[in-house]
């Protein structure tokens, strides 16, 4: 176990991480943190001494002395951030403010949702500068046609997150999304759109990302479909279909409409299949390298740098770095390199599902798929890749079902069926769709193509309906926190079996999984009541 550990260099610093927003959460102290900045500058100081410091068995005092440097930045980052969420605002009252749009328009049911950055106040300026809020107003408006980055004055009153008590999984939603309060607006000014050249990078990509999906709506679709493939392609979901997306989420492959690592690996397996013509020298490894790289990011770019589409971005890129200096790139440190980077630049992302689930699935993707593969060998490249995909499936699936039982409540019986045919089609449909997309944005007018994406869309669209609305294709069951940490507890020790094959291992996963059992028969009988 140490081993591997040392052969990851990131597992450490990720672990420290963790534990450093845990206890800033949970049992902030400032006595602690403080102590732990007095004994890290105090390990160095011992540990560079000239006596001290040629000694290898002092060696442990440099690992101490760097681990409470760390763990002390990564609660004071998470200090940091917790004072960005922080509203000094009187909520008893109206204020006047200028804000900017940060995301496209949202249509609910009875209004319209928008995320807005603060951008001054007649009242204090600088308290207010950059917070991010949720924004409702009014449906019958000219709300839903404005782009990121345009700028409003609003006439409101807001709410800070969590006075209205939230359910926990929206809150920590708000939290690693920056919204520091909500609020509905009737009165508002649109102010002039502001020029592109000083709009953010974000706004820009934005834009660039409104303006590809709205060539969508040239193709001979219908309005659900249009809205399905935009929200698949480039993750524009403003307009989807709440009973499509009942659809996919019944049918268990939410992620396929939700720009993620599953989107970003399509797009960069497309254009390595593309460049798998080059000849293998030094010269064109670079060359793949940079053009891949190139329209790797550049789909980061289009999908409106969406935080899953980052991560995967990032977990890509430190892989292809690797393979380029030709070192073999350790999959487990680049997870936990790209996890690191992330929970640095935003430490609420640890308690987004979102983020929780992405991870995990690549964790057991890269743990369990070899192992599944292992049961069924088969030499033909043609027959091995519905076996992959099957593999895969399986091996996500596993490793997010409790969470999901946790944060969402349901499992979905048919998701095996679905996410085999959907897989294959998203490989097609994704590419072809950004291409055509960024054709006809160039030349104004949809090119080729055009007839086959319908096709691909109403294939998609057929099994996901079919599926979703077979009676009983999911089942609502939901467990608590506790029993998610035992069920993972009982999952570890079973893979802990699977590597080892130790007798005790799977005696303990299984008394963990009676555990669970025993939990879940307590909460509906004993707390169930008349």
């Amino acid at each position: 176990m140490i081993n591997e550990i040392r052969k990851r260099p990131f597992t450490r610093p990720l672990f420290l991480l963790l534990t450093g927003i845990l206890l800033q959460i949970y049992l902030p102290s400032s006595i602690f943190t403080w102590t732990l900045l007095i004994v890290g500058v105090g390990g160095l100081l011992v540990a560079m001494h000239p006596k001290i410091k040629p000694l290898y068995k002092y060696k442990w005092v440099w690992g101490a002395a760097f681990s409470s440097l760390l763990l002390f930045l990564a609660m004071q980052n998470m200090k940091f951030h917790e004072d960005r969420l922080r509203w000094n605002f009187p909520t008893e009252k109206r204020m006047q403010v200028w804000a900017q749009l940060e995301d496209s328009p949202v249509e609910k049911n009875k209004s319209i949702l928008c995320e807005m950055k603060l951008l001054s106040s007649p009242a204090d300026q600088k308290r207010i500068m950059d917070r991010r809020v949720q924004v409702y107003f009014p449906k019958d408006t000219l709300i839903s046609s404005l782009l990121p980055g345009e700028k409003l004055l609003l006439n409101m009153q807001f709410t800070p997150v969590g006075q209205r008590n939230e359910p926990q999984g929206y809150l920590h939603y708000l939290r690693s999304n920056r919204i520091v309060a909500t609020g509905y607006c009737a009165e508002y000014t649109i102010i002039d759109d502001p020029e592109e050249s000083s709009l953010s990078l974000k706004h820009k990509a934005l834009r660039f990302r409104q303006r590809l999906a709205d060539q969508i709506n040239r193709l001979s679709l219908p309005q659900t479909a249009k809205s399905t493939l935009a929200a698949l392609t480039f993750g524009h979901r403003a307009t989807l279909d709440k009973e499509i997306l009942k659809d996919f989420s019944t049918t268990g492959v939410m992620h396929i409409i939700s720009v993620s690592g599953f989107h970003v690996a399509i797009f960069c397996t497309f254009i390595s299949f593309m460049l798998s013509a080059f000849p293998n020298t030094v010269g064109f490894r670079l060359i793949r390298f940079l053009f891949t790289i190139t329209f790797l990011w550049g789909f980061v770019y289009v999908s409106g740098l969406s935080a899953p589409a980052v991560r995967a971005g990032l977990m890509l890129t430190f892989f292809l770095v690797g393979r380029l200096i030709s070192r073999r790139a350790d999959s487990y440190n680049i997870l936990a390199a790209s996890a690191f980077l992330m929970l640095v630049y935003n430490p609420w992302f640890l308690f987004d599902a979102g983020f929780q689930l992405s991870y995990i699935a690549v964790f057991f993707i890269l743990y369990l798929q070899p192992r599944l593969n292992s049961l069924l060998t088969i030499r033909n490249p043609l027959l091995a890749t519905p076996r992959d995909w099957t593999s895969v499936t399986l091996a996500a699936q596993a490793g997010t079902t409790p969470l999901c039982l946790y944060v969402f409540g349901k499992f979905s019986l048919v998701f095996l069926f679905t996410n085999l045919p959907l897989a294959a089609l998203s490989t097609l449909l994704i590419p072809l769709t950004v291409a055509w997309s960024l054709v006809s944005v160039g030349l104004g007018y949809p090119v080729w193509g055009q007839e086959i994406i319908e096709l691909l869309c109403r294939w998609m669209l057929w099994i996901v309906t079919s599926f979703g609305r077979i009676p009983g294709a999911s089942v609502s069951f939901s467990i608590g926190f506790w029993e998610m940490l035992v069920s993972y507890g009982s999952i570890g020790f079973f893979l802990y079996y699977l590597k080892r094959r130790t007798p005790y291992a799977l005696l303990v996963a299984l008394g963990c999984l009676l555990i669970v059992f025993v939990l879940m028969l307590k909460a509906r009988f004993v707390y169930a009541g008349p």
